[in-house]
């Protein structure tokens, strides 16, 4: 073949090649232009609508439902990516619905919006978000608004199924939260046949109907929402079990119906796992909890449980007789340590609600531990605390309650109970519905706990059996009536504890209480931050300085153990909260003297009551306080024992001689020296025991090691060649402290020359010589 021909044949090649390549990567683009752009642009597992062009799926503001099905159809497709997520800021415009499928999230910002198109003229029931398919799992809706466009749609009547927000039907794991939903003529979320529904940290305002409406589902819970209602309730159950309602704000603006609102009708389903607990329901329209049946069922599958709510001012649409704070009919059930204030028609009711009454009788709602006030008349009701108008059929049994000026009186249709109360509960502050108890002993205002001078008739007045576990000491064994009785904030019992030097009050109180700069060692308003716990061993102090001899200002943290001490045996105080030094007290005791209680005080500098410093150096000062005036002495105790910690870090920057830390005792005016001993230590601290003749300001020292003087023994000159310096002596170079053999043998070399090992040389000369000897070969 010439060279003319290959040239020929080569050009051929190099332009077929051009063009096929051309042909397959239009090819390539054209495919590429029908896929979705998330399959080239997001990575698993989130793809992006966006606004502004930004987006996987990109919209213009009309029609946008398109491109948020592609973007929900891509991940059903996908099962890799779960997440479709709605940049913000921008407002989604739907004109029909999104379809949602398992195993998805719909995310977006808080400034994404969906929003329901102006005169949609959808039929009812068509909501505007619903699963994608029948039996749809783990179905997740989170962190944007959803605007149902209520003015924009102005031809449908509020209530009748148009324009729910959401409403998923037989599906399983559902989670709505963060989002805000407002604006529309239905439901915000509606659940049929669903199960493992949760509703949380929500904000709905104004919805055409309900915010949750679960109709025949199991295992709801709603906790945290923020609900403002405009035609009915905030939350509802609708033959729907195992169900729990705590932690909501709910109210009414305008019309509204009840702020929470349970009903059974038919025997078909149970409902006898129902919790209502720890609620605010204000303002509502109707009353502030609706639970009613209708229909012919067994008494026992109906039954709830409402506990621990604030319910005031509801029951304000006057022309309503379904009105109170509670209305039952229908259930069994126990209603206990809620406050119900200045309800319209009752504070707790059973009568008739919208529908026919249930067949059948025997339903008893027992109502304990509650405080009612401040009952109005309205023509639901003529102001009653307690009022049974089905006496036929219905029964309540009343356990310790409280009851002040209720309108109508405390009771009708129902036996008065002889363990309840009837008077001012003292409330911290009606005004502004802070419904806490006022306690001489500490009443925790929000912050920290105050003392008032005044305590509440409810404290420690509740029935004998209930819990009361969890209230703070001192708690008087009794569980509070009220919302906050057997809660870390239960107002606290009056308790009398005496510093035994002076005689001067040291009020008994629970926490750890840490001081701050802003302390002024006497006000009412003075008081221990942290947090409550549950009645136990060790626990600290609350109320500021409490009475005790020693100035607020002066206290950094306090810390308080209690026991019972009986004649005999050994009793020992643990402060297991670990804020201060003290880790326990204990003694054998020679006399019966009951709960006692040990306080420990760590200070900021001295103590006020003593005059100078101790000798040595100082590690900490703490005062010690135990018992009742007179108590702590030897015909009381004997074998009084202290253990504390000192840290390591200290006894190391100090250079404290570890046996000569001492616990001191001021008495006398004079500092005293105990006989202590080390216990024990682990990775942070040392632990000591010290014999106390008694209890009183106290303060840890330490004495400095004495240290030694040395004299620093000076190399030789090295006079060596490098060559034959290749061992150390150990004598030549001085260690210092922390420093490594590796660290002295580098120091050895300090400042010497490189020096090339002597066989290098010798394979110069062979490689120089064989190259000579091959030159001269050739």
């Amino acid at each position: 073949m010439n060279q003319k021909c290959k040239k020929f044949l080569l050009t051929g090649i190099l332009l077929t090649g051009f063009l096929l390549t051309s042909f397959l990567l239009t090819d390539f683009v054209i495919i590429l232009a029908g896929v979705p752009a998330a399959l080239y642009t997001s990575s698993a597992p989130i793809v992006y609508v966006a606004g502004d062009g930004s987006g996987d799926f990109n919209c213009d503001g009309t029609e946008d439902h398109v491109q948020i099905n592609q973007a929900l159809n891509f991940l059903a497709e996908n099962p890799e990516y779960t997440t479709v997520y709605l940049r913000g800021p921008f407002t989604y415009v739907v004109d029909d619905t999104l379809l949602i499928g398992s195993n998805t999230t719909l995310e977006g910002d808080s400034d994404a919006k969906i929003k329901l198109v102006s005169n949609a003229k959808w039929s009812n029931y068509k909501p505007m978000i619903k699963e994608n398919n029948s039996g749809s799992r783990n179905i997740t809706i989170c962190g944007f608004t959803i605007d149902g466009n209520r003015e924009g749609n102005t031809n449908v009547v509020s209530g009748k199924g148009y324009y729910n927000l959401i409403h998923l039907s037989d599906c399983q794991n559902i989670s709505v939260y963060n989002m805000y939903l407002t604006n529309n003529h239905g439901d915000g979320l509606k659940t049929e046949n669903c199960s493992n529904v949760k509703f949380y940290n929500n904000e709905a305002y104004l919805l055409g109907h309900d915010v949750l409406y679960a109709i025949i589902c199991s295992e709801v819970e709603a906790y945290g929402n923020t609900i403002t209602c405009r035609t009915n309730s905030g939350l509802r159950l609708y033959n729907t079990n195992n169900a729990r309602f705590h932690n909501n704000n709910i109210r009414s603006e305008g019309s509204g119906g009840a702020g929470i609102e349970v009903q059974k009708e038919g025997p078909d389903y149970a409902m006898d796992d129902i919790e209502v607990c720890n609620n605010v329901i204000y303002n509502t329209a109707l009353s502030g909890i609706l639970v009613f049946g209708s229909g012919n069922y067994s008494t026992s599958s109906a039954n709830v449980h409402i506990h621990h709510n604030q319910i005031y001012d509801t029951g304000i649409r006057l022309s309503s007789e379904v009105t109170g704070g509670i209305l039952s009919e229908g259930f069994n059930g126990l209603i206990e340590n809620n406050v119900i204030d200045g309800a319209y028609g009752a504070g707790i009711v059973q009568d008739r609600a919208y529908y026919s009454s249930p067949d059948g009788s025997g339903y008893v709602i027992t109502v304990r531990n509650n405080i009612i006030t401040n009952t109005c008349v309205s023509p639901g009701g003529e102001g009653y605390g307690i009022c049974n108008l089905l006496t036929d059929t219905h029964l309540f049994v009343l356990q310790n309650n409280s009851f002040y000026n209720n309108a109508g009186g405390d009771y009708t249709g129902v036996e008065a109970s002889p363990s309840d109360i009837n008077s001012d509960p003292q409330y911290a502050d009606r005004d502004i519905h802070d419904y806490r108890l006022k306690s001489k002993a500490g009443r925790w205002n929000g912050s920290f706990w105050v003392n008032d001078n005044i305590s509440s008739p409810c404290i420690d007045a509740g029935y004998s059996l209930s819990d009361f576990s969890n209230e703070p000491e001192p708690n008087g064994d009794r569980i509070n009536i009220g919302p906050y009785g057997n809660t870390l904030y239960a107002s606290k019992s009056e308790f009398d504890m005496t510093y035994n030097s002076s005689g001067s009050s040291i009020d008994g109180s629970s926490d750890v209480w840490e001081s701050n700069e802003e302390d002024n060692g006497g006000s009412s308003e003075e008081g221990g931050g942290g947090s409550s716990h549950s009645s136990g061993s060790s626990s600290g102090s609350g109320g500021g300085a409490g009475g005790s001899p020693e100035p607020a200002k002066n206290i950094e943290v306090k810390e308080l153990s209690q026991v019972f001490i009986t004649n005999g045996k050994a009793a020992r105080f643990d402060f297991t909260k670990n804020v201060t030094c003290v880790v326990y007290v204990s003694f054998d005791a020679k006399k019966t003297v009951g709960k006692t209680t040990a306080i420990v005080e760590m200070l900021k500098n001295k103590s006020a009551l003593v005059s100078d410093l101790p000798p040595d150096d100082l590690y900490k000062f703490f005062n010690l306080w135990i018992g009742n005036g007179g108590y702590g002495t030897s015909d009381t105790i004997e074998n009084p024992e202290i253990c504390f910690k000192v840290e390591k870090a200290w006894i190391q920057a100090e250079e404290i001689e570890q046996a000569s830390i001492t616990l001191n005792r001021y008495n006398d005016n004079e500092w005293n020296p105990l006989v202590t001993r080390q216990s024990g230590e682990d990775d942070a601290y040392l632990y000591f025991t010290a014999e106390t003749p008694g209890f009183s300001p106290f303060a840890i020292t330490g004495k400095v090691t004495e240290k030694e003087t040395s004299t620093e023994i000076l190399s030789e000159p090295d006079t060596q060649g490098p060559e034959q310096n290749n061992e150390s002596t150990g004598a030549e170079v001085k260690t210092k402290p922390g420093q490594t053999g590796n660290q002295t043998d580098n120091a050895s070399f300090s400042g010497k020359k490189s020096v090339i090992m002597p066989g290098f040389e010798i394979i110069y000369c062979i490689v120089g010589l064989l190259g000579i000897f091959l030159w001269k070969r050739r």
